[in-house]
């Protein structure tokens, strides 16, 4: 844990000579005597006072740290912390109750009871104010740990998400994918060569940005566009895709295979023959800086599981980079979905 405020040299050097200063004027004030304020900024009085402060913070700097290095994560108990305050009450007050006596006895040769009581009483008040200023920053230093090893474990966990979702294979597409080639190869062999390509290009998109963290949104267009090839050899009349300001933010950027993912999920989700076709609309020029999917809503009554595992990758993906959440809504009989578009700066 970081050391505490109290044990820093500065703090040690600088604060000793106002805390003597406030309490003399404390003094003074309990006297009826803080005119004498008027008379000179420097007395001897405030010098002693000063030189206290210095005698008593010192210890009870040492008596904390003693309790800091014993009671370790039992610092927190009310039975310590009531330990360390009485123990520092009563030191704090014997040291100042014999360096008083001594420069009451030695210097002005009487003694001052009724000065000396106030002085013990106000320095051994200001020793508890002493210790509970440590616990407060203690605790403060504590919770503050706690939250930031909590959003560690928290980016830590981003990072794993973000990492197997950028090595996921979708195993759905290859088998569906090859499901069509079987059939393309039967009827139309230039046709099926030209799918084989696309597939290909599909998953060494995939593969090729398993390391990178953001790529541009023209990148994931072309993904995309492939990605709807594929679909479309399986439903050749029943899909339908539009693209629009596709320039727009090209340079903008985006989660890799984050766009090609959504689509994956949106198609095999939905339920699509020729009564029922889908529709799907790319707009890079989406409100308030996001891309926009837009799609019929066909969706099916029972959904897979891993496809929803995989949407939701996606979500903790962006969450990643940006406090812009990916945005899923349903309006009207279309459904929309919301990529934030990414800057450089946008990784929190």
């Amino acid at each position: 844990m970081k050391k505490n405020l109290i044990h820093q040299p500065i703090f040690r050097l600088v604060v000793p000579p106002v805390y003597g200063v406030m309490m003399y004027m404390l003094i003074l004030l309990l006297n009826n005597n803080l005119g004498q304020l008027s008379e000179t900024v420097f007395t001897v009085e405030l010098l002693v006072c000063v030189i206290l402060a210095y005698l008593v913070s010192e210890p009870l700097r040492l008596i904390i740290r003693a309790f800091e290095k014993k009671a370790e994560d039992d610092l927190r108990k009310s039975t310590t912390i009531g330990a360390l305050l009485l123990t520092n009450l009563l030191v704090g007050s014997a040291i100042i109750l014999l360096a008083a006596y001594a420069y009451f006895n030695y210097y002005e040769g009487y003694i001052y009871q009724s000065v000396l009581i106030k002085m013990v009483v106000v320095y051994g008040i200001s020793g508890l104010l002493f210790t509970i200023f440590f616990l407060s920053t203690h605790f403060l230093s504590v919770k503050n740990e706690s939250e930031l090893k909590k959003e560690d474990l928290k980016r830590q966990n981003l990072e794993h998400q973000l990492e197997i979702f950028n090595n996921e294979i979708n195993p759905d597409l290859l088998f569906q994918s090859l499901e069509t080639l079987i059939t393309l190869v039967h009827h139309n062999q230039d046709q099926a060569e030209d799918f084989v390509d696309r597939l290909a290009i599909v998953y060494r998109y995939i593969l090729e940005n398993r390391k990178k963290e953001l790529v541009t949104v023209m990148d994931e267009i072309k993904a995309a566009k492939n990605m709807i090839y594929l679909f479309q050899e399986r439903y050749p009349d029943q899909l339908h895709f539009e693209l629009k300001n596709e320039l727009k933010h090209a340079e903008k950027l985006l989660v890799p295979n984050a766009l090609p993912t959504m689509l994956d999920c949106i198609i095999n989700n939905s339920i699509i023959n020729m009564h029922q076709p889908l529709s799907i609309s790319i707009d890079g020029d989406g409100d308030e800086n996001y891309l926009i999917l837009q799609y019929t809503d066909n969706q099916k009554l029972s959904q897979n599981k891993y496809i929803k595992k995989r949407c939701k990758n996606v979500h903790n993906a962006f969450a990643f980079f940006s406090d812009r959440p990916v945005i899923e809504i349903k309006a009207y009989g279309s459904g929309f979905v919301k990529l934030p578009l990414l800057d450089i700066n946008d990784r929190i």
